[in-house]
């Protein structure tokens, strides 16, 4: 199931929380909703699902917006916000409470409770549940329909490093079945192993919507070289066609390998008393990306 926002807009008063917003989700991919806190990603969440209305443009699931769907809760998994549980009630009992409102039985309760990892616990109290297994209790009730679509707002919060691999793991298995996956974070690292493709947004603007591969091409690899004789270098430096900039301290050769360099300078007895790489992540560019759009507006 296709998830597209279209020219979506949402005003708070003078505020504008999501300005002119559009990008797609895929099925059997995994797309990371990402930008800082207050970007607009939880209000775009909630307008997608209806619960804000939009000032403008739509979100629709296969051409449909949320209210139109018949029996939405067995096609779109939500996870937005963290749950109130009853302490003294049990997951399987917790489960069974909203297993009416999705349309299902106590049979696929038990199955998504296994599939969540909670399966040998779903009888105990949700009150002397960790933080992590709130976090999968909330995923299950997302998981109860069996939906082609998942919406979920920062799902790795309260989960351990052994949390966050499950997780991803999960996601990928669910991708791999045709699931849409569409999950929000507001610190890229964390998502940069699970997802296939990014949407960053800044000020409820889009700054950038493409596959996680196209995006990581991006990121920069500079060398940083001390010369001895930088004249020399800075002539071999043109000579090999390389991109530099001179620094206080010498050079910075755009994506060029160190090894590369080193080389050069070698054969062209040129002496280096710095040779180093020094990489530009996918998280830094991430950062600037976000800081540039927010110092546009």
């Amino acid at each position: 199931m296709r998830v597209e926002v279209t020219h979506l807009t949402k005003r708070f008063g003078r505020l504008k929380a999501v300005d002119d917003l559009s990008f797609t989700v895929e099925p059997g991919r995994i797309t990371g909703f990402l930008g800082p806190n207050g970007a607009g990603k939880t209000t775009t969440l909630r307008a997608a699902l209806q619960l804000v209305k939009a000032t403008s443009g739509a979100v629709t699931f296969e051409g449909q917006q949320y209210s139109e769907i018949k029996h939405p809760m067995r096609l779109i998994g939500a996870g937005l916000e963290a749950s109130s549980f009853y302490p003294g009630r049990s997951a399987l009992d917790h489960l069974r409470t909203i297993a009416p409102l999705v349309g299902v039985n106590t049979s696929r309760c038990r199955v998504v409770l296994d599939l969540v990892g909670l399966g040998n616990v779903m009888h105990k109290p949700v009150g002397q549940f960790s933080l992590g297994m709130r976090g999968r209790l909330e995923l299950a009730v997302t998981l109860l329909g069996k939906p082609r679509v998942l919406l979920l707002d920062e799902p790795n919060n309260g989960l351990d490093p052994e949390g966050i691999a499950w997780m991803r793991t999960l996601l990928r298995d669910l991708a791999d079945q045709g699931v849409a996956v569409l999950i929000s974070s507001h610190v890229l690292s964390e998502v940069e192993q699970t997802v296939d493709d990014v949407v960053i947004i800044a000020q409820g603007r889009l700054v950038r919507s493409s596959s996680l591969e196209q995006s990581a091409a991006l990121a920069r690899t500079r060398t940083v070289v001390t010369p001895a004789r930088p004249t020399a270098f800075r002539t071999l430096a043109d000579s090999q066609n390389w991109r530099y900039s001179i620094t206080q301290g010498g050079f910075e050769v755009e994506n060029t390998a160190a090894a590369e360099v080193g080389h050069a300078a070698f054969i062209a007895g040129i002496e280096l008393h710095q040779l180093r790489s020094d990489h530009n992540t996918l998280e830094q560019m991430f950062l600037e990306m976000t800081e540039s759009a927010g110092a546009i507006s």
